[in-house]
Protein backbone atom coordinates (compact mmCIF):
# COMPACT_ATOMS: atom_id res chain seq x y z
CA UNK A 1 0.00 0.00 0.00
CA UNK A 2 1.46 3.39 -1.05
CA UNK A 3 1.77 5.92 1.75
CA UNK A 4 0.20 9.36 1.61
CA UNK A 5 2.84 11.72 0.21
CA UNK A 6 3.27 14.70 2.53
CA UNK A 7 6.41 16.02 0.85
CA UNK A 8 6.74 19.74 0.22
CA UNK A 9 6.95 19.01 -3.51
CA UNK A 10 3.59 17.25 -3.49
CA UNK A 11 1.99 19.99 -1.41
CA UNK A 12 3.29 22.58 -3.87
CA UNK A 13 1.79 20.60 -6.75
CA UNK A 14 -1.56 20.37 -4.99
CA UNK A 15 -1.38 24.10 -4.28
CA UNK A 16 -1.03 24.80 -8.01
CA UNK A 17 -3.99 22.55 -8.77
CA UNK A 18 -6.03 24.23 -6.08
CA UNK A 19 -5.42 27.79 -7.23
CA UNK A 20 -6.44 27.02 -10.81
CA UNK A 21 -9.37 29.34 -11.62
CA UNK A 22 -9.24 30.61 -8.00
CA UNK A 23 -6.07 32.67 -8.11
CA UNK A 24 -7.74 36.06 -7.79
CA UNK A 25 -9.88 35.22 -4.77
CA UNK A 26 -9.02 36.92 -1.49
CA UNK A 27 -8.08 33.66 0.27
CA UNK A 28 -5.88 32.50 -2.61
CA UNK A 29 -4.06 35.85 -2.80
CA UNK A 30 -3.54 35.89 0.95
CA UNK A 31 -2.05 32.38 0.83
CA UNK A 32 0.07 33.19 -2.23
CA UNK A 33 1.58 36.28 -0.60
CA UNK A 34 3.61 33.94 1.66
CA UNK A 35 3.14 30.65 -0.13
CA UNK A 36 6.48 29.09 0.84
CA UNK A 37 5.99 29.91 4.52
CA UNK A 38 2.37 28.72 4.42
CA UNK A 39 3.19 25.45 2.66
CA UNK A 40 6.03 24.65 5.08
CA UNK A 41 3.71 25.34 8.04
CA UNK A 42 0.99 23.18 6.47
CA UNK A 43 3.43 20.34 5.89
CA UNK A 44 4.57 20.48 9.50
CA UNK A 45 0.96 20.43 10.73
CA UNK A 46 0.21 17.36 8.60
CA UNK A 47 3.37 15.48 9.56
CA UNK A 48 2.84 16.12 13.28
CA UNK A 49 -0.91 15.51 12.92
CA UNK A 50 -1.71 18.86 14.50
CA UNK A 51 -3.63 19.99 11.41
CA UNK A 52 -7.22 21.08 11.97
CA UNK A 53 -9.52 22.55 9.30
CA UNK A 54 -10.04 26.30 9.53
CA UNK A 55 -13.16 28.42 9.19
CA UNK A 56 -15.38 27.91 6.17
CA UNK A 57 -17.31 30.62 4.36
CA UNK A 58 -21.05 30.00 4.40
CA UNK A 59 -23.10 31.58 1.63
CA UNK A 60 -26.31 30.87 -0.23
CA UNK A 61 -27.13 29.96 -3.81
CA UNK A 62 -30.63 30.92 -4.91
CA UNK A 63 -30.82 29.18 -8.29
CA UNK A 64 -32.18 26.75 -9.28
CA UNK A 65 -33.33 26.66 -5.64
CA UNK A 66 -32.18 28.05 -2.31
CA UNK A 67 -29.36 26.06 -0.69
CA UNK A 68 -26.45 26.67 1.63
CA UNK A 69 -22.85 26.22 0.52
CA UNK A 70 -19.76 25.97 2.71
CA UNK A 71 -16.53 26.97 0.97
CA UNK A 72 -13.42 25.76 2.76
CA UNK A 73 -10.50 28.06 3.44
CA UNK A 74 -7.85 27.98 0.69
CA UNK A 75 -5.37 26.21 3.00
CA UNK A 76 -7.93 23.47 3.59
CA UNK A 77 -8.67 23.12 -0.10
CA UNK A 78 -5.00 22.28 -0.68
CA UNK A 79 -5.41 19.45 1.85
CA UNK A 80 -8.61 18.30 0.11
CA UNK A 81 -6.74 18.00 -3.19
CA UNK A 82 -3.93 16.12 -1.45
CA UNK A 83 -6.20 13.52 0.14
CA UNK A 84 -8.65 13.10 -2.75
CA UNK A 85 -5.85 12.41 -5.22
CA UNK A 86 -4.55 9.72 -2.88
CA UNK A 87 -7.99 8.16 -2.35
CA UNK A 88 -8.76 8.23 -6.08
CA UNK A 89 -5.87 5.87 -6.65
CA UNK A 90 -7.58 3.39 -4.32
CA UNK A 91 -11.21 3.89 -5.29
CA UNK A 92 -11.21 4.56 -9.02
CA UNK A 93 -10.63 0.86 -9.85
CA UNK A 94 -13.60 0.05 -7.58
CA UNK A 95 -16.11 2.52 -9.01
CA UNK A 96 -18.36 1.34 -11.83
CA UNK A 97 -17.85 2.85 -15.28
CA UNK A 98 -21.24 4.57 -15.28
CA UNK A 99 -20.81 6.86 -12.28
CA UNK A 100 -20.27 10.31 -13.81
CA UNK A 101 -20.09 12.99 -11.11
CA UNK A 102 -16.74 14.58 -10.22
CA UNK A 103 -14.52 12.02 -11.92
CA UNK A 104 -11.79 12.53 -14.50
CA UNK A 105 -13.06 11.95 -18.04
CA UNK A 106 -16.70 11.90 -16.89
CA UNK A 107 -19.12 14.77 -16.28
CA UNK A 108 -22.54 15.92 -17.51
CA UNK A 109 -21.94 15.59 -21.24
CA UNK A 110 -20.43 12.12 -20.96
CA UNK A 111 -23.42 11.07 -18.84
CA UNK A 112 -26.09 12.24 -21.30
CA UNK A 113 -24.18 10.72 -24.23
CA UNK A 114 -24.06 7.41 -22.37
CA UNK A 115 -27.77 7.62 -21.56
CA UNK A 116 -28.57 8.21 -25.20
CA UNK A 117 -26.47 5.17 -26.10
CA UNK A 118 -28.42 3.13 -23.51
CA UNK A 119 -31.71 4.28 -25.06
CA UNK A 120 -30.61 2.94 -28.43
CA UNK A 121 -29.48 -0.36 -26.93
CA UNK A 122 -32.59 -0.88 -24.78
CA UNK A 123 -34.92 -0.19 -27.71
CA UNK A 124 -32.76 -2.00 -30.28
CA UNK A 125 -32.63 1.27 -32.24
CA UNK A 126 -36.33 1.90 -31.84
CA UNK A 127 -37.60 -1.57 -32.77
CA UNK A 128 -38.90 -2.56 -29.31
CA UNK A 129 -40.44 -0.73 -26.35
CA UNK A 130 -38.46 0.18 -23.26
CA UNK A 131 -39.11 2.07 -20.03
CA UNK A 132 -36.96 4.15 -17.75
CA UNK A 133 -37.02 4.60 -13.98
CA UNK A 134 -35.55 7.86 -12.72
CA UNK A 135 -34.81 8.19 -9.01
CA UNK A 136 -32.87 10.43 -6.69
CA UNK A 137 -31.99 10.39 -3.00
CA UNK A 138 -33.88 12.62 -0.63
CA UNK A 139 -31.71 15.37 0.92
CA UNK A 140 -28.64 13.33 0.06
CA UNK A 141 -25.76 15.46 1.38
CA UNK A 142 -27.63 16.36 4.57
CA UNK A 143 -28.32 12.69 5.39
CA UNK A 144 -24.95 11.08 4.74
CA UNK A 145 -24.03 9.12 7.86
CA UNK A 146 -20.42 9.92 8.78
CA UNK A 147 -19.92 6.66 10.70
CA UNK A 148 -21.01 4.61 7.69
CA UNK A 149 -18.90 6.75 5.36
CA UNK A 150 -15.76 6.51 7.48
CA UNK A 151 -16.25 2.75 7.83
CA UNK A 152 -16.29 2.43 4.03
CA UNK A 153 -13.14 4.52 3.65
CA UNK A 154 -11.27 2.95 6.57
CA UNK A 155 -11.67 -0.57 5.22
CA UNK A 156 -9.41 0.26 2.30
CA UNK A 157 -6.82 2.37 4.11
CA UNK A 158 -3.64 0.83 5.49
CA UNK A 159 -1.62 4.03 5.81
CA UNK A 160 -2.09 5.49 9.30
CA UNK A 161 -1.52 9.09 8.20
CA UNK A 162 -4.13 8.78 5.43
CA UNK A 163 -6.54 7.20 7.92
CA UNK A 164 -5.99 10.03 10.42
CA UNK A 165 -6.48 12.75 7.79
CA UNK A 166 -9.58 11.04 6.39
CA UNK A 167 -11.09 10.85 9.86
CA UNK A 168 -10.28 14.52 10.46
CA UNK A 169 -12.04 15.66 7.29
CA UNK A 170 -15.02 13.31 7.50
CA UNK A 171 -15.89 14.29 11.08
CA UNK A 172 -15.12 18.00 10.76
CA UNK A 173 -18.21 20.06 11.58
CA UNK A 174 -18.04 23.23 9.51
CA UNK A 175 -21.02 24.73 11.37
CA UNK A 176 -18.96 25.15 14.55
CA UNK A 177 -16.81 27.91 13.10
CA UNK A 178 -17.66 29.79 9.91
CA UNK A 179 -17.94 33.20 8.29
CA UNK A 180 -21.36 34.16 6.96
CA UNK A 181 -21.52 35.90 3.58
CA UNK A 182 -24.72 37.16 2.06
CA UNK A 183 -28.09 37.99 3.56
CA UNK A 184 -28.58 36.46 7.03
CA UNK A 185 -32.32 36.24 6.36
CA UNK A 186 -31.66 33.53 3.77
CA UNK A 187 -30.38 31.25 6.53
CA UNK A 188 -33.82 31.28 8.14
CA UNK A 189 -35.51 30.72 4.76
CA UNK A 190 -33.83 27.33 4.20
CA UNK A 191 -36.04 24.41 5.32
CA UNK A 192 -34.58 22.48 8.28
CA UNK A 193 -34.03 19.31 6.23
CA UNK A 194 -31.88 21.31 3.78
CA UNK A 195 -29.35 22.76 6.20
CA UNK A 196 -26.39 21.35 8.12
CA UNK A 197 -27.34 23.54 11.09
CA UNK A 198 -30.35 21.27 11.68
CA UNK A 199 -28.71 17.97 10.71
CA UNK A 200 -28.66 15.02 13.09
CA UNK A 201 -25.42 14.38 15.01
CA UNK A 202 -22.67 12.89 12.84
CA UNK A 203 -24.73 13.38 9.67
CA UNK A 204 -24.32 15.61 6.67
CA UNK A 205 -21.49 16.83 4.43
CA UNK A 206 -21.06 20.42 3.21
CA UNK A 207 -21.98 21.13 -0.38
CA UNK A 208 -19.19 22.87 -2.28
CA UNK A 209 -16.00 21.04 -1.23
CA UNK A 210 -13.97 18.67 -3.38
CA UNK A 211 -13.72 16.05 -0.64
CA UNK A 212 -17.52 16.09 -0.13
CA UNK A 213 -18.05 15.32 -3.80
CA UNK A 214 -15.59 12.44 -3.68
CA UNK A 215 -17.01 11.10 -0.41
CA UNK A 216 -20.49 11.15 -2.02
CA UNK A 217 -19.25 8.83 -4.77
CA UNK A 218 -17.77 6.49 -2.18
CA UNK A 219 -21.01 6.50 -0.18
CA UNK A 220 -23.17 5.58 -3.19
CA UNK A 221 -20.68 3.10 -4.64
CA UNK A 222 -22.48 0.40 -2.67
CA UNK A 223 -25.71 1.31 -4.46
CA UNK A 224 -23.91 1.10 -7.81
CA UNK A 225 -22.56 -2.36 -6.98
CA UNK A 226 -25.98 -3.49 -5.75
CA UNK A 227 -27.76 -2.37 -8.92
CA UNK A 228 -25.14 -3.86 -11.26
CA UNK A 229 -24.41 -7.16 -9.48
CA UNK A 230 -27.51 -7.93 -7.41
CA UNK A 231 -30.23 -6.52 -9.64
CA UNK A 232 -28.13 -7.17 -12.75
CA UNK A 233 -29.39 -4.01 -14.42
CA UNK A 234 -27.49 -3.66 -17.65
CA UNK A 235 -28.51 -0.07 -18.40
CA UNK A 236 -27.88 2.01 -15.29
CA UNK A 237 -26.02 5.25 -14.72
CA UNK A 238 -25.68 7.72 -11.88
CA UNK A 239 -24.70 11.36 -11.56
CA UNK A 240 -24.27 12.18 -7.86
CA UNK A 241 -27.62 11.21 -6.28
CA UNK A 242 -29.64 11.25 -9.54
CA UNK A 243 -29.78 7.87 -11.33
CA UNK A 244 -31.59 6.18 -14.20
CA UNK A 245 -32.37 2.51 -14.89
CA UNK A 246 -33.73 1.09 -18.17
CA UNK A 247 -35.60 -2.15 -18.85
CA UNK A 248 -38.00 -3.61 -21.40
CA UNK A 249 -40.66 -4.39 -18.77
CA UNK A 250 -42.04 -1.74 -16.38
CA UNK A 251 -42.79 -4.42 -13.78
CA UNK A 252 -39.08 -5.22 -13.56
CA UNK A 253 -38.38 -1.55 -12.86
CA UNK A 254 -41.04 -1.46 -10.12
CA UNK A 255 -39.47 -4.48 -8.47
CA UNK A 256 -36.01 -2.89 -8.71
CA UNK A 257 -37.33 0.30 -7.17
CA UNK A 258 -38.66 -1.54 -4.12
CA UNK A 259 -35.36 -3.38 -3.65
CA UNK A 260 -33.36 -0.17 -4.05
CA UNK A 261 -35.50 1.51 -1.39
CA UNK A 262 -34.78 -1.35 0.99
CA UNK A 263 -31.05 -1.27 0.28
CA UNK A 264 -30.78 2.48 0.80
CA UNK A 265 -32.76 2.34 4.04
CA UNK A 266 -31.00 -0.68 5.54
CA UNK A 267 -27.42 -0.16 4.40
CA UNK A 268 -26.99 3.59 3.85
CA UNK A 269 -29.67 5.18 6.09
CA UNK A 270 -31.07 7.01 3.08
CA UNK A 271 -34.47 7.43 1.45
CA UNK A 272 -35.62 7.95 -2.10
CA UNK A 273 -37.18 11.24 -3.05
CA UNK A 274 -40.91 11.16 -3.51
CA UNK A 275 -40.48 12.55 -7.04
CA UNK A 276 -39.94 9.33 -8.97
CA UNK A 277 -40.60 8.79 -12.63
CA UNK A 278 -41.42 5.57 -14.48
CA UNK A 279 -42.30 6.14 -18.14
CA UNK A 280 -41.67 4.89 -21.69
CA UNK A 281 -38.36 6.08 -23.11
CA UNK A 282 -40.31 7.55 -26.03
CA UNK A 283 -41.37 10.32 -23.64
CA UNK A 284 -37.77 11.46 -23.34
CA UNK A 285 -35.66 11.42 -20.17
CA UNK A 286 -35.30 14.74 -18.34
CA UNK A 287 -31.71 14.38 -17.13
CA UNK A 288 -28.94 16.87 -16.29
CA UNK A 289 -30.43 19.81 -18.17
CA UNK A 290 -31.44 17.88 -21.30
CA UNK A 291 -34.45 16.00 -22.58
CA UNK A 292 -32.67 12.90 -23.87
CA UNK A 293 -34.21 10.85 -26.66
CA UNK A 294 -32.89 7.96 -28.70
CA UNK A 295 -31.86 10.00 -31.75
CA UNK A 296 -31.63 13.58 -30.49
CA UNK A 297 -31.52 15.77 -27.40
CA UNK A 298 -33.29 18.99 -26.45
CA UNK A 299 -32.24 21.60 -23.92
CA UNK A 300 -34.40 21.64 -20.84
CA UNK A 301 -36.81 24.60 -20.73
CA UNK A 302 -35.52 25.76 -17.36
CA UNK A 303 -32.01 26.08 -18.80
CA UNK A 304 -33.34 28.18 -21.69
CA UNK A 305 -35.37 30.39 -19.35
CA UNK A 306 -32.32 30.94 -17.13
CA UNK A 307 -30.27 31.99 -20.15
CA UNK A 308 -32.98 34.40 -21.31
CA UNK A 309 -33.18 35.89 -17.82
CA UNK A 310 -29.41 36.53 -17.78
CA UNK A 311 -29.52 38.15 -21.23
CA UNK A 312 -32.47 40.35 -20.25
CA UNK A 313 -30.63 41.40 -17.11
CA UNK A 314 -27.51 42.32 -19.08
CA UNK A 315 -29.59 44.23 -21.62
CA UNK A 316 -31.37 46.18 -18.88
CA UNK A 317 -28.07 47.14 -17.25
CA UNK A 318 -26.05 47.99 -20.36
CA UNK A 319 -28.41 49.13 -23.12
CA UNK A 320 -30.01 52.57 -22.75
CA UNK A 321 -32.12 54.74 -25.03
CA UNK A 322 -30.71 58.29 -25.03
CA UNK A 323 -33.42 59.59 -27.33
CA UNK A 324 -31.49 59.92 -30.58
CA UNK A 325 -29.83 56.49 -30.36
CA UNK A 326 -29.46 53.27 -28.43
CA UNK A 327 -26.34 53.35 -26.30
CA UNK A 328 -24.59 50.01 -25.75
CA UNK A 329 -22.19 50.32 -22.82
CA UNK A 330 -18.99 48.33 -23.22
CA UNK A 331 -17.65 47.83 -19.73
CA UNK A 332 -14.76 45.37 -19.95
CA UNK A 333 -15.50 43.50 -16.73
CA UNK A 334 -19.19 43.08 -17.61
CA UNK A 335 -18.33 41.90 -21.12
CA UNK A 336 -15.86 39.40 -19.67
CA UNK A 337 -18.56 38.08 -17.33
CA UNK A 338 -21.09 37.90 -20.18
CA UNK A 339 -18.62 36.08 -22.45
CA UNK A 340 -17.88 33.56 -19.70
CA UNK A 341 -21.59 32.94 -19.06
CA UNK A 342 -22.41 32.54 -22.75
CA UNK A 343 -19.47 30.20 -23.35
CA UNK A 344 -20.81 27.93 -20.63
CA UNK A 345 -24.32 27.96 -22.08
CA UNK A 346 -23.07 27.41 -25.64
CA UNK A 347 -21.13 24.38 -24.45
CA UNK A 348 -24.45 23.05 -23.16
CA UNK A 349 -26.54 24.05 -26.18
CA UNK A 350 -24.27 22.61 -28.86
CA UNK A 351 -24.77 19.08 -27.53
CA UNK A 352 -28.48 19.30 -28.32
CA UNK A 353 -30.67 20.06 -31.32
CA UNK A 354 -30.68 23.75 -30.52
CA UNK A 355 -29.46 25.61 -33.62
CA UNK A 356 -32.78 27.36 -34.25
CA UNK A 357 -33.07 28.18 -30.55
CA UNK A 358 -29.66 29.88 -30.55
CA UNK A 359 -30.43 31.77 -33.77
CA UNK A 360 -33.66 33.06 -32.22
CA UNK A 361 -31.74 34.28 -29.16
CA UNK A 362 -29.05 35.83 -31.39
CA UNK A 363 -31.74 37.84 -33.21
CA UNK A 364 -33.85 38.68 -30.16
CA UNK A 365 -30.93 40.11 -28.18
CA UNK A 366 -29.40 42.33 -30.83
CA UNK A 367 -26.63 43.60 -28.56
CA UNK A 368 -24.95 40.20 -28.94
CA UNK A 369 -24.19 40.92 -32.59
CA UNK A 370 -22.70 44.29 -31.66
CA UNK A 371 -20.19 42.89 -29.20
CA UNK A 372 -19.49 39.36 -30.49
CA UNK A 373 -18.78 37.42 -33.65
CA UNK A 374 -20.22 33.90 -33.63
CA UNK A 375 -18.27 30.97 -35.08
CA UNK A 376 -20.95 28.39 -36.03
CA UNK A 377 -18.43 25.62 -36.74
CA UNK A 378 -17.15 25.66 -33.16
CA UNK A 379 -20.13 27.27 -31.41
CA UNK A 380 -17.76 29.91 -30.09
CA UNK A 381 -18.12 33.63 -29.46
CA UNK A 382 -15.27 35.99 -30.33
CA UNK A 383 -15.28 39.36 -28.60
CA UNK A 384 -14.98 42.28 -30.98
CA UNK A 385 -13.80 44.92 -28.59
CA UNK A 386 -10.53 44.00 -26.89
CA UNK A 387 -7.56 45.75 -28.50
CA UNK A 388 -4.61 43.30 -28.53
CA UNK A 389 -1.93 44.22 -26.03
CA UNK A 390 0.88 43.97 -28.62
CA UNK A 391 -0.54 46.93 -30.59
CA UNK A 392 1.73 49.46 -28.92
CA UNK A 393 1.17 52.52 -31.10
CA UNK A 394 -1.85 54.74 -31.51
CA UNK A 395 -2.10 54.15 -35.26
CA UNK A 396 -1.95 50.37 -34.89
CA UNK A 397 -4.69 50.45 -32.26
CA UNK A 398 -6.80 52.65 -34.55
CA UNK A 399 -6.29 50.37 -37.55
CA UNK A 400 -7.38 47.37 -35.50
CA UNK A 401 -10.64 49.03 -34.48
CA UNK A 402 -11.21 50.32 -38.01
CA UNK A 403 -10.83 46.73 -39.29
CA UNK A 404 -13.25 45.49 -36.64
CA UNK A 405 -15.86 48.19 -37.28
CA UNK A 406 -15.49 49.35 -40.89
CA UNK A 407 -18.90 51.08 -41.03
CA UNK A 408 -18.68 52.97 -37.72
CA UNK A 409 -17.58 56.52 -37.08
CA UNK A 410 -14.65 56.07 -34.72
CA UNK A 411 -14.44 58.79 -32.09
CA UNK A 412 -10.93 57.86 -31.05
CA UNK A 413 -9.59 59.74 -28.06
CA UNK A 414 -5.94 60.73 -27.85
CA UNK A 415 -5.28 63.04 -24.93
CA UNK A 416 -7.39 66.20 -25.33
CA UNK A 417 -8.50 65.35 -28.87
CA UNK A 418 -10.52 62.81 -30.83
CA UNK A 419 -8.49 61.89 -33.90
CA UNK A 420 -9.00 60.09 -37.21
CA UNK A 421 -6.20 58.18 -38.95
CA UNK A 422 -7.98 56.98 -42.11
CA UNK A 423 -6.01 57.39 -45.32
CA UNK A 424 -9.10 58.56 -47.21
CA UNK A 425 -11.55 61.00 -45.74
CA UNK A 426 -14.48 59.03 -44.25
CA UNK A 427 -18.02 60.14 -45.02
CA UNK A 428 -18.74 61.01 -41.40
CA UNK A 429 -15.69 63.31 -41.29
CA UNK A 430 -16.83 65.29 -44.32
CA UNK A 431 -20.40 65.42 -43.01
CA UNK A 432 -19.21 66.95 -39.73
CA UNK A 433 -17.03 69.35 -41.62
CA UNK A 434 -13.87 68.46 -39.71
CA UNK A 435 -10.83 70.31 -40.94
CA UNK A 436 -7.67 68.51 -41.77
CA UNK A 437 -5.18 68.67 -38.91
CA UNK A 438 -1.70 70.00 -39.32
CA UNK A 439 1.34 67.77 -39.02
CA UNK A 440 1.27 65.49 -35.95
CA UNK A 441 3.89 63.03 -34.81
CA UNK A 442 1.24 60.30 -34.69
CA UNK A 443 0.03 60.97 -38.23
CA UNK A 444 -3.55 62.02 -37.40
CA UNK A 445 -5.38 63.50 -40.41
CA UNK A 446 -8.58 64.86 -38.90
CA UNK A 447 -9.78 65.57 -35.39
CA UNK A 448 -11.59 67.77 -32.94
CA UNK A 449 -11.08 68.80 -29.29
CA UNK A 450 -12.86 67.03 -26.42
CA UNK A 451 -14.98 70.11 -25.81
CA UNK A 452 -16.77 69.48 -29.16
CA UNK A 453 -17.62 65.85 -28.38
CA UNK A 454 -21.33 66.19 -27.58
CA UNK A 455 -21.98 68.51 -30.53
CA UNK A 456 -20.26 66.21 -33.04
CA UNK A 457 -21.80 63.11 -31.51
CA UNK A 458 -25.32 64.53 -31.89
CA UNK A 459 -24.61 65.57 -35.47
CA UNK A 460 -23.24 62.15 -36.45
CA UNK A 461 -26.20 60.32 -34.94
CA UNK A 462 -28.69 62.70 -36.57
CA UNK A 463 -27.09 61.88 -39.92
CA UNK A 464 -27.57 58.16 -39.29
CA UNK A 465 -23.96 57.19 -38.51
CA UNK A 466 -23.19 54.52 -35.94
CA UNK A 467 -20.58 55.82 -33.53
CA UNK A 468 -18.00 53.87 -31.58
CA UNK A 469 -16.74 56.01 -28.71
CA UNK A 470 -13.21 55.06 -27.71
CA UNK A 471 -11.51 56.20 -24.51
CA UNK A 472 -8.00 55.69 -23.22
CA UNK A 473 -6.42 54.21 -20.13
CA UNK A 474 -2.97 54.36 -18.66
CA UNK A 475 -0.75 51.52 -19.80
CA UNK A 476 0.58 48.98 -17.32
CA UNK A 477 4.23 48.98 -16.20
CA UNK A 478 5.30 51.84 -18.45
CA UNK A 479 3.54 50.55 -21.56
CA UNK A 480 1.73 52.95 -23.93
CA UNK A 481 -1.84 53.97 -23.17
CA UNK A 482 -4.56 51.52 -24.13
CA UNK A 483 -7.57 52.48 -26.22
CA UNK A 484 -10.75 50.98 -24.82
CA UNK A 485 -14.20 51.11 -26.45
CA UNK A 486 -16.57 52.78 -24.01
CA UNK A 487 -19.89 52.57 -25.80
CA UNK A 488 -21.43 52.02 -29.21
CA UNK A 489 -24.28 54.28 -30.29
CA UNK A 490 -26.77 53.12 -32.91
CA UNK A 491 -29.27 55.70 -34.17
CA UNK A 492 -32.94 54.77 -34.28
CA UNK A 493 -34.17 53.47 -37.59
Amino acid sequence: MIALDLSLENLYRQYHRCRRNKRNTANALRFEAEQEKNLVALQEALVTRSYRPGRSVCFFATKPKLREIFAADFRDRVVHHLLVEYLEGIWEPVFIHDSYACRKGKGVHAAVDRLQSFLRQATANGTRPAWFLQLDVRNFFMRIDKDILFGMLARKLRDETALWLTRTLVYHDCTEEFVLRGKPALMDAIPPHKTLFAAEPNKGLPIGNLNSQFFANVYLNGLDQFVKHELRCRHYLRYCDDFVLLANDPEILRDWQARIESYLRDDLALELNRKQRLAPVSNGVDFLGYIVRRDYMLVRRRVVNNLKAKLRDYEARNVADRGDALCYRLDESRLDALASTLSSYLGHLKRASSWRLWQALWQRFGFLQLVFDFDPARWKLVRKFPVPADLNTVRRQYRHLRWRFPQDALFFRVGRFYECYDIREPEWVSHLGLKRMGWTRRGARWGFPRSHLERNLAAALAAGFRVLLIGEREGEHGRPRRRVPICRLVPHG
